[in-house]
């Protein structure tokens, strides 16, 4: 057998990590088998067992994925604007547009969430995620009470609870389906009711 290089290796387990995206996001992630993963990617059975031990594995791959992605991406964009306020304006509106894209995203994480009351290692991986995200949130409303661009009194623990609290139910009425049509109107209902909240 022909050996393939480092980049095609990596081409293939990138396009199985698609493939379990597609499957978990339409199917969710107790109805998705191996068989479904493999028939979306059109790589062979062997392939995927090359480069994963079970679907448990891929799943568990796919969140550790798309928490480096997505972290690095936000990261990026943070450490381009100056000001608190503007940093946390930029966050709540990187929702929007709400589409295809979004919602499949969307639609994934509630399934991590759900796995992971059977799984500790996911549970471990989304807490630390979660952890990392209060904390830059935190960190940001601290450093507008610090520019004077958020009330002096603001308590950062509770402001940053309520970004989540926010944030979080948003998206869990979209991805079931509740007002989907009204997700970015209710994300600059969360933008305003937060900046209200914090000046």
């Amino acid at each position: 057998m022909p050996r393939i290089s480092d980049e095609a290796k990596e081409e293939r387990k990138l396009t199985l990590l698609q493939a379990a995206l597609e499957c978990f996001s339409a199917k969710g992630y107790y109805a998705s088998t191996v068989d479904d993963i493999v028939s979306y990617s059109k790589l062979s059975k062997g392939s995927f067992y090359n480069y994963f031990e079970s679907k448990e594995d891929i799943f568990i791959n796919l969140l550790k994925k798309q928490r480096e992605e997505s972290l690095k991406k936000l990261n990026t964009s943070l450490n381009m604007i100056d000001s608190p306020m503007e940093k946390l304006k930029y966050w709540i509106n990187s929702d929007i547009p709400y589409d295809l894209n979004k919602k499949k995203m969307m639609r994934i994480h509630i399934e991590f969430w759900l796995y992971s009351t059977d799984s500790p290692d996911v549970q471990h991986i989304l807490t630390d995620r979660f952890d990392i995200l209060f904390g830059m949130t935190k960190d940001i409303i601290m450093q507008g009470i610090e520019a004077g661009e958020f009330k002096q009194d603001t308590d950062p623990e509770k402001a940053s609870a309520l970004f989540w609290e926010l944030h979080d139910g948003i998206w869990l009425h979209a991805t079931i389906g509740y007002n989907e049509d009204k997700v970015e109107k209710r994300i600059k209902e969360m933008e305003a009711a937060l900046l209200a909240y914090l000046t």
